[in-house]
C-alpha cells in the first residue's frame, strides 16, 4: 500500500513537472515569437547626440572654434516588434505611432532621399539665415517650389501630388524666393493660372495643371491654391565657401543647431560660455525656430549624455519638460534671436546683429 501510495506522488509529481515544463516552453515559444513579429507601428526611441563645429568647414573666413561646441540631437525610428509594442505602451522613453504617421505614402528609399533632400535645405537654410544675420550678403537661387504638404477641399488637393515640383506659372520660371505665391496674387482670388509641374520630382517630366485661386481664410485678400511648399535651391552664392558634414543623419531638425554653431564659429568669444549646451529645431528663412517631433526622446538622450541645456521650440517645450523633469535645463525659444539671447543670458558671449566680418 505504502509503494503504492509513493509511486502515485511521483507520477503526479512527474506530470506536474512536465506541465510546468511544457508551460515555459510555450511561454518562451511566445516571447521569442513576439520579438520576431512586427507590428504596424514605428518606435521612437531616444537617439543620439552630436557636436556640431568639428563637422563644419569654413574656407575665406576667420574661424574661431567654440571651447563647448552646440549640439544637435536626433531620435532612433524603427519597426516595432509585438514585445516592443507591448514594452513601449510600458515604456516612457519610448512613444509608438501607425506607420504612415511616420512614412506617409513613401516607401522606404523615398523616405530616405526625402530626409536627405530635408537635411540639405536645413543645412543651406541654416547657413543662409546665420551669414544674413551677421550681416553678409547670400544670394540664393531656385529651380522651383517642393509641394510638402495640400489641404484638403482646396483646388491644389485635385491637381497636384506631394513632392510635385511647381517649375513655372502661365510659363514664367519659379526662380526666385517667395515667387510662387507672388505669380499666385496675379488675377487676385479666383484667378485662373496653368501650372508647370515636375513629376516625378528629380525627373526632368513635366505635366500642365490649370489652377484657381481661392481666398486664405486667414487674409481674404490673399489669393492661395492650398498648398505648404519648399524652396528648390539650386545654387547660393556666399561670401566664403561653408561646408557641414552631417554624414547619413537625414531631416530637417537640427536647423537651428547648425545656425547657432556658425555664428559661433564665425564670431570671436564662445556662444555657450562654460555650459554644455544641445539644440533642436527647424529653422526657415525668416530665422522662426519649427517644431521637429520626438523631441522627450531627443531629451532624454540629452540628459543622458550629461548636457547642461536644452534649446528646443516653444510649441514643444511642455512636452519635452514633462518627460525629464527637473533633471535638465529647458530653454523654450521661437526665433534665431530669442536663442542667441537666451545663450547670452546664460553667460554667453552676446552677438551683435548685422556686423558684417572681414574677410580672412
Amino acid at each position: 500500500m505504502t509503494a503504492e501510495l509513493h509511486r502515485t506522488d511521483l507520477d503526479a509529481r512527474n506530470r506536474l513537472l512536465l506541465v510546468l515544463g511544457l508551460s515555459l516552453g510555450l511561454l518562451l515559444a511566445l516571447v521569442i515569437a513576439a520579438g520576431l513579429v512586427t507590428v504596424p507601428y514605428k518606435a521612437l526611441r531616444p537617439g543620439s547626440v552630436r557636436p556640431v563645429a568639428e563637422h563644419v568647414l569654413i574656407e575665406g573666413a576667420p574661424s574661431h572654434p567654440p571651447d563647448h561646441s552646440i549640439a544637435f540631437t536626433t531620435v532612433g525610428v524603427g519597426n516595432a516588434s509585438l514585445l516592443e509594442a507591448l514594452g513601449g505602451w510600458l515604456d516612457p522613453t519610448v512613444d509608438l505611432f501607425p506607420r504612415e504617421v511616420i512614412e506617409g505614402d513613401r516607401d522606404a528609399e523615398e523616405n530616405r532621399r526625402y530626409n536627405a533632400e530635408l537635411m540639405d535645405v536645413s543645412k543651406l537654410t541654416a547657413t543662409t539665415v546665420a551669414l544674413r544675420h551677421l550681416g553678409l550678403e547670400v544670394t540664393l537661387h531656385t529651380t522651383g517650389t517642393v509641394v510638402r504638404q495640400i489641404a484638403e477641399g482646396t483646388p491644389a488637393a485635385a491637381v497636384l501630388q506631394q513632392d510635385d515640383v511647381i517649375v513655372a506659372v502661365d510659363g514664367e520660371p519659379i526662380d526666385a524666393e517667395g515667387e510662387l505665391s507672388a505669380r499666385l496674387q496675379e488675377g487676385g482670388v479666383g484667378g485662373e493660372h496653368v501650372l508647370t509641374v515636375e513629376r516625378p520630382p528629380g525627373s526632368g517630366q513635366v505635366v500642365e495643371v490649370p489652377i484657381t485661386t481661392i481666398a486664405d481664410p486667414a487674409d481674404p485678400a490673399r489669393a492661395i491654391i492650398g498648398v505648404a511648399g519648399q524652396e528648390r535651391y539650386a545654387d547660393v552664392d556666399l561670401p566664403f565657401e561653408v561646408t557641414i558634414d552631417t554624414g547619413r543623419v537625414g531631416g530637417p531638425s537640427a536647423g537651428l543647431a547648425f545656425a547657432l554653431t556658425l555664428i559661433d564659429l564665425l564670431t570671436p568669444g564662445n556662444l555657450t560660455g562654460d555650459l554644455r549646451v544641445a539644440v533642436t529645431g527647424t529653422i526657415d528663412m525668416d530665422g522662426n525656430v519649427g517644431v521637429v517631433g520626438g523631441a522627450a526622446q531627443k531629451a532624454v538622450a540629452v540628459r543622458d549624455e550629461g548636457y547642461d541645456v536644452f534649446l528646443v521650440p516653444e510649441a514643444e517645450a511642455a512636452e519635452v519638460r514633462a518627460a525629464i523633469g527637473d533633471d535638465l535645463r529647458v530653454v523654450a525659444v521661437g526665433t534665431l534671436s530669442e536663442a542667441l539671447q537666451a545663450l547670452a543670458a546664460l553667460g554667453g558671449t552676446e552677438v551683435p546683429t548685422g556686423v558684417a566680418l572681414p574677410a580672412e
